[in-house]
């Protein structure tokens, strides 16, 4: 199982919350198209397998495309690899681009999936973050994707918003139910350096939320999803059965991933690799046959603490049995010593030989896997 991400660097409009990197400049939108596909023919060899199972295009904003721009780099991918039949392909869009036009194109590519930038349905909380819709147009344009046959929708949802109260975090989430979508991803706001909201926090012109009310939030969001029919498989995302993103899930289940453009991150087992976070110079670089990424191998510790992170993140857990068997008895024992604390504190539990975070051990799930990191002394 493989993945190839899009990084779509280009967004009309800046989110006052997001620290991805992207330009609100769309001139060179042609030349980075033509840019990612040099990089697919330059690292074609990059992933030992020619069979691809997912393939997600996320920025930025990927809908700044259009449909037959999108399945164009499909196409591209397909000249290099095999695109298994079932793959799942996601366009990330906002919903304001998701008019009747967009959708009756994009119906006819290859893309299967939705993840859709709603964050919020309260237009004072979208005015707040500079997003680019509001809260009416975000709930219309779900029904409106379904109505074209999108059956596997994501949408996106923001917690701890100065501002948010917990009844208007209420209603969020009761919209959400009712459209009767397939997946949440749901994340606390972060303040980000250089992002607007961390300049606005420091010079006092926002008030951080209290911790116990994103604690509420993120509480109310576990509780709800689970009477909703989700099931909570990662710490920030919730499924009806069968619609986990498979390809976030090859992240956390280290599944090898090629990263295509500016930004962009890449990982085959043995080493990670990034792109360079800067237009011009990743253009340049691909065009001129340049250097445009750089990348870490990693050691023996570095493939256990990356296992740590990735596997505590989900409801799958840390497989002990597989620390056994790629690490070795020293670092099965550090595990097991590591997981008896939280037993006892029920913030894990032990099924079928993993460790799994219960649902207060969620709320310190950074604590507890930075325990479990081995750091070579």
């Amino acid at each position: 199982m493989s993945g190839i991400y899009f990084h779509i660097p280009f967004c009309k409009q800046l989110c006052h919350y997001c620290a991805f990197h992207k330009s609100i400049s769309l001139q060179s939108t042609n030349e980075m198209l033509d840019c990612f596909k040099k990089e697919l023919e330059l690292r074609k060899d990059y992933l030992d397998q020619k069979s691809i199972s997912t393939i997600y295009f996320g920025g930025g904003t990927p809908s700044v495309y259009k449909p037959e721009q999108i399945q164009m780099l499909i196409d591209e991918c397909s000249k290099y690899w095999n695109i298994e039949n079932d793959a799942e392909i996601t366009l990330e869009a906002n919903p304001d681009d998701l008019s009747e036009k967009y959708l009756a194109a994009l119906k006819n590519s290859s893309v299967n999936r939705l993840s859709v930038g709603i964050q919020s349905f309260h237009d004072e909380d979208l005015i707040l973050m500079n997003r680019r819709h509001s809260g009416k147009e975000a709930y219309d344009t779900i029904k409106r994707a379904q109505a074209y046959g999108f059956d596997n929708i994501s949408v996106d949802q923001i917690y701890g918003v100065p501002g948010l109260s917990m009844e208007k975090w209420m209603e969020n989430l009761d919209l959400v139910y009712e459209l009767d979508i397939q997946h949440i991803s749901s994340y606390h706001l972060m303040y980000d350096p250089n992002t607007v909201f961390a300049k606005k926090l420091e010079k006092g012109q926002l008030i951080e939320v209290e911790e116990e009310e994103s604690f509420n939030q993120f509480k109310y969001l576990i509780d709800s999803a689970r009477q909703n029919g989700f099931t909570h498989y990662e710490i920030s995302n919730f499924c009806k059965e069968g619609f986990i993103s498979r390809h976030n899930s090859s992240y956390w289940k280290q599944k090898q991933y090629l990263g295509i453009g500016p930004s962009a991150h890449s990982y085959n087992y043995t080493e990670r690799e990034w792109n360079i976070a800067h237009n011009y110079k990743y253009m340049k670089a691909v065009t001129e046959g340049g250097e445009f990424s750089e990348k870490e191998d990693l050691n023996f510790y570095d493939r256990f603490n990356d296992l740590v992170l990735t596997s505590l993140r989900t409801y799958w857990g840390l497989d002990l049995n597989l620390v056994k068997e790629q690490f070795g008895d020293d670092l099965y024992r550090h595990c097991e010593k590591k997981a008896t604390k939280y037993i006892q504190s029920k913030h894990i539990r032990k099924e079928n030989n993993s460790i799994i975070l219960s649902d207060e051990g969620v709320f310190i799930s950074n604590d507890i896997m930075s325990d479990f990191f081995f750091v070579e002394e």
